[in-house]
């Protein structure tokens, strides 16, 4: 099969390499759309300690089963299906309690310890298929849209992690593909107001056809100051730092009410990590400060569900399409900035 095999940072190299053969508890999926994620271009240009190189990364996977192993039960050949990483080993106290996407002992997840999405076949580990990772696509979404629901999921994660609910006053920090899909989701989920924060950028004037109720272009104290003036001195119920900025994080402290909640969505490069935060904001404030990682598979359904309901509009994310040949150029455009959603169909 044709596949895009990363074999060192910023060098990637399109090749034929063998078809990926089917496991017993598995099945064997012709990928069809494959979205690109912030994960996939920090592991191109930056690296990550879980994929090691030579890696077909990508994990924001849709297409068909071509093959099913002959232990596997739950699926037939000519399912739409998508993919989803998944690393919980299935095993463990938090993975029998629904919280596997923070598994003590990790399994291979697609796209970083076991080959992605960009080639034109894909055999998903038998952890993520046993652990919910693999669902049908409803009939009403096609591949490009279902290739959504990955970072939906995350984002559901998110905000189940903060009790987004009805009435909530929502601040989403960052106006990327994870911020624009807060805010609608926050929305399905009975947001009172939800607000947009970030640079004066192409990519904040994108964010405006979600519709936030207010966008935000101040930093800093400024910030604070005009999210207090919308919110009678009081600040947000909920602030969501969907970007991968110390500064946000710690300025997160004095935006939101008190008890109110804090997600901190987006996560730090490794070599800037570490946040000064005035803890006695979150002491006396009473504050609930968590982390979201990754997501469990039931999200991926649930992610499925609000996209095929338009809940979520999967149509509003998808700006470029390219050929696995193109790889270089889709991450080019990615890395600049120039798309929400950019998806590689191998088969193009």
């Amino acid at each position: 099969m044709r596949a895009v095999v990363v074999e060192s940072l910023r060098n990637a190299v399109l090749k034929n390499v063998d078809d990926p053969i089917v496991l017993p508890e598995s099945i064997k999926i012709k990928v069809e759309s494959c979205a690109i994620c912030g994960s996939d271009l920090r592991i191109f240009t930056k690296g990550d300690a879980r994929a090691k190189f030579p890696r077909i990364i990508g994990h924001e996977i849709a297409g068909t089963v071509v093959e099913v192993g002959n232990e596997n039960h739950d699926f037939q050949v000519g399912d739409r299906v998508c993919v989803a990483p998944g690393h919980g080993c299935g095993e463990c106290y938090y993975c029998k309690h629904d919280m596997g996407n923070v598994c003590i002992n990790p399994s291979p997840s697609i796209g970083y310890a076991s080959s992605g999405g960009f080639a034109q076949y894909i055999v998903p580990p038998v952890n993520v298929v046993k652990g919910g990772f693999v669902n049908r696509i409803p009939s009403s979404l096609s591949f490009d849209q279902a290739s959504m629901s990955e970072l939906l999921a995350c984002c559901i994660n998110g905000q189940e992690r903060v009790d987004v609910h009805e009435g909530d006053v929502v601040l989403i920090i960052g106006p990327g593909p994870a911020g624009c899909m807060h805010i609608q989701l926050a929305r399905s989920r009975g947001a009172r107001k939800v607000f947009l924060s970030g640079h004066a950028s192409p990519r904040l004037d994108r964010a405006l056809k979600f519709a936030p109720d207010k966008v935000f272009t101040e930093q800093g104290e400024e910030l604070v100051k005009r999210v207090m003036q919308e919110t009678d001195g009081l600040g947000v119920d909920v602030v969501i730092v969907a970007s991968p900025s110390p500064e946000a994080q710690a300025l997160s402290l004095h935006l939101v009410a008190p008890r109110g909640r804090i997600d901190l969505f987006g996560g730090l490069s490794k070599d800037n990590n570490i946040v000064k935060m005035d803890n006695n904001i979150i002491h006396y404030k009473e504050l609930i400060l968590t982390g979201a990682s990754s997501s469990l598979g039931r999200q991926n359904w649930e992610a499925l569900a609000l996209l095929a309901e338009k809940k979520v509009d999967p149509d509003l994310y998808i700006t470029h399409r390219f050929g696995l040949e193109e790889f270089s150029e889709a991450f080019r455009a990615v890395e600049e900035r120039e798309t929400i959603k950019a998806i590689i169909k191998p088969w193009l």
